[in-house]
């Protein structure tokens, strides 16, 4: 028995396009992101899905919806365990300069983000618990079928860290793409094969955005 498993990260949203450290902050779609939007939904027109699940925070659903929209047979799923990571006291905070007066903290986001622990927010490990825990039910309840899943950069980098190395030490060799970019793998009793990582091709080079926006320097 084989599950296709999709993991597309949201659309660009007004916190990305503002350059701010969004955590669970809720966001609207940007322009672009609306763009983004209409082809995503084309790319998942014609493929076969039996369920979507979605983080509740807008930016995400808004994601699920629009894959959604060739598929009105479905509805969207929201499960909390999909929000992105609570980032606390830096939450809203400008990317330059995020880790102001947290030198510490910003070393372990760049070189060991398995170590992170936000002031007044999450914890890496947290982040990770409960990033397994939604993967463990999803894969559950859709074994044998094709499956979305529409969330956030840190928390789809943590998701596939449990996927395909199920060890939390292995995050830093896990990289997440742009906003829409998808990862497709397919998982059976024999293990995962990944079909794809991080794919934009949806996406011409005007709207795929910095996929590296979040590699944050102190």
């Amino acid at each position: 028995m084989k599950t296709k498993l999709y993991m597309v990260r949201h659309c660009q949203s007004m916190g990305n396009l503002q350059n701010v450290f969004q955590g669970q902050s809720e966001y609207g779609v940007s322009p672009i992101g609306e763009q983004q939007l209409a082809l995503l939904s084309l790319r998942f027109r014609n493929i076969h899905l039996d369920a979507i699940y979605s983080s509740p925070l807008l930016r995400a659903v808004k994601t699920a919806e629009a894959i959604r929209a060739y598929h009105n047979n479905l509805s969207v799923t929201r499960l909390d365990d999909l929000k992105e990571i609570d980032v606390g006291e830096l939450e809203g905070r400008k990317l330059q300069g995020v880790f102001e007066g947290y030198p510490e903290l910003a070393e372990r986001w760049n070189e060991a983000p398995q170590d992170c622990v936000f002031p007044g927010g999450e914890s890496t490990v947290q982040v990770y618990a409960r990033a397994k825990s939604a993967l463990s039910s999803i894969l559950k309840e859709s074994a044998g079928k094709t499956v979305v899943v529409t969330s956030h950069g840190f928390l789809l980098r943590n998701m596939v860290c449990a996927l395909l190395k199920d060890d939390l030490q292995a995050l830093p060799m896990i990289r997440i793409g742009g906003n829409t970019s998808v990862s497709e793998f397919e998982i059976s009793e024999t293990g995962v094969k990944v079909v794809q990582m991080n794919d934009l091709s949806h996406l011409p080079a005007e709207l795929k955005g910095d996929p590296h926006q979040y590699d944050l320097k102190k």
